[in-house]
């Protein structure tokens, strides 16, 4: 993967005293994507990388599970209330190679099914919200498991970064499909219908055993303005039950990776996305 520079203002310059200051912080050095989207945290060297491509209708790592159509401003439209647009990584998704799914054993190993599942990633997209039929529901990027089903309950954790359509943001820890521990919310302005809005979820093992979760939205859509929103620690004193999972502590940080990322939304008939990325980054 090639990375762009870009020369551009501060998206947050303030005024600076001193003699000689013009009042405006100088230009800064940005590290962005493909798409031109300023990344928070640079990509890993020869990590694992996914962005959504010209023809996504015809990359075999990405399954968007219902039909999605182009419109005239390049970006794609979805019309479905249960929308679950999951990423592979480039070994693909093989569930028959998933050998355990005790936590200890996923702890020790670093991941699911493969040692390049997604784990330490910043996942980018943006995403327009023509219609909501709830606003107590969210968009919501996640990763660190497999398939979410009823079926395989133990392969659904997963850290998930919610940005709510009413503004709220927040963390869910999924320890398993489905049993939840949140984090509190903060608060954002509402999402405007019709307007473009970005949104980063960022995930990352830190040296001490812990596990970074970090939010970042970009509220004037222009790829560069990001705003970081909620910065949490999962240091294995959150989370409820392990059940049916084995393990020995209901409450360890998900700290492996798994072969599946999910970009989420319910309740929202009609959604427009664009410059949808996973990327691994350094832990």
């Amino acid at each position: 993967m090639v990375l762009w520079l870009a020369l551009t203002p501060s998206a947050r310059a303030q005024p600076q005293d001193g003699p000689g200051s013009t009042g405006i912080l100088p230009p800064i050095l940005v590290i962005v994507d493909p798409f031109g989207v300023a990344m928070i945290h640079p990509t890993r060297l020869g990590g694992e990388t996914w962005f959504l491509s010209n023809n996504p209708l015809g990359d075999p790592r990405f399954e968007p599970q219902h039909p999605i159509t182009r419109n005239p401003d390049g970006s794609w439209k979805i019309r479905h209330n249960e929308v679950r647009l999951s990423v592979f990584t480039s070994t693909g998704y093989n569930q028959s190679r998933i050998a355990s799914y005790d936590r200890d054993v996923l702890a020790r190993q670093g991941y699911m099914q493969a040692p390049n599942d997604w784990k330490n990633v910043e996942m980018t997209g943006y995403v327009r919200l023509n219609q909501a039929q709830s606003l107590d529901d969210n968009f919501s990027w996640y990763a660190r498991g497999g398939q979410h089903t009823g079926g395989e309950e133990c392969e659904g954790s997963a850290y998930k970064g919610a940005l709510h359509y009413d503004g709220r943001v927040r963390w869910q820890k999924e320890m398993w499909h489905v049993r939840y521990a949140q984090s509190r919310f903060s608060q954002l302005a509402e999402l405007k219908r019709g307007e473009w809005v970005g949104f980063k979820a960022i995930m990352r093992n830190t040296p001490d055993g812990r596990v970074r979760l970090q939010l970042w939205v970009d509220e004037d859509a222009n790829k560069l303005t990001w705003r970081e929103v909620e910065d949490i620690y999962d240091q294995g004193d959150w989370g409820e039950d392990s059940m049916p999972c084995p393990g020995s502590s209901a409450k360890m940080p998900i700290t492996w990776g798994g072969p599946i990322a999910v970009f989420r939304w319910d309740n929202a008939p009609d959604v427009d996305f664009k410059w949808l990325s996973v990327r691994e980054i350094w832990p």
